[in-house]
């Protein structure tokens, strides 16, 4: 769902400015329906999960670097993210795939498919605005 390259943007489409996209994020995040699997939050666990792994994988930042968006909305980012592409291609990944991609992924694929009628509406009103959400633009800092 993320923009993954926006150099192919169409000239009428303008990029959202990255409070807008910090709102939506946020907004989608608290949006995300109810959804227990037993006595886990599913939303709660799936942000555990992509907290963990993004602070993860800042480890490797070089010193000084200041990231334009904060851990925590980062992992709300790829917790929507990772909910709308599991509900739009529930059986895309496959038991094999668990050595090659991220838990995060799979779990969320795997909630989104169980709970497909419950996400049906939150999905349909944040899939198309999402995808105008882009992790490298907001993750713009600078240099100190």
């Amino acid at each position: 769902m993320l923009n993954k390259n926006t150099a192919n943007q169409s000239p009428v489409t303008t990029p959202k400015s990255k409070n807008s996209q910090i709102k939506l994020i946020r907004e989608a995040y608290s949006a995300i329906p109810d959804m227990q699997d037993g006595f886990k939050d599913v939303r709660e666990y799936l942000f555990d999960l992509n907290e963990k792994a993004e602070r993860q994988h800042r480890k490797g930042a070089p010193y000084g670097i200041k990231h334009g968006l904060s851990v925590k909305d980062a992992a709300k980012l790829f917790t929507v993210s990772h909910l709308l592409d599991g509900f739009k291609e529930p059986d895309k990944w496959t038991v094999d795939a668990i050595i090659s991609i991220r838990s995060e992924v799979l779990y969320a694929q795997a909630y989104a498919k169980r709970f497909h009628k419950e996400l049906a509406e939150w999905a349909s009103k944040y899939a198309s605005p999402f995808e105008q959400v882009d992790y490298a633009e907001l993750m713009k800092g600078v240099q100190s």
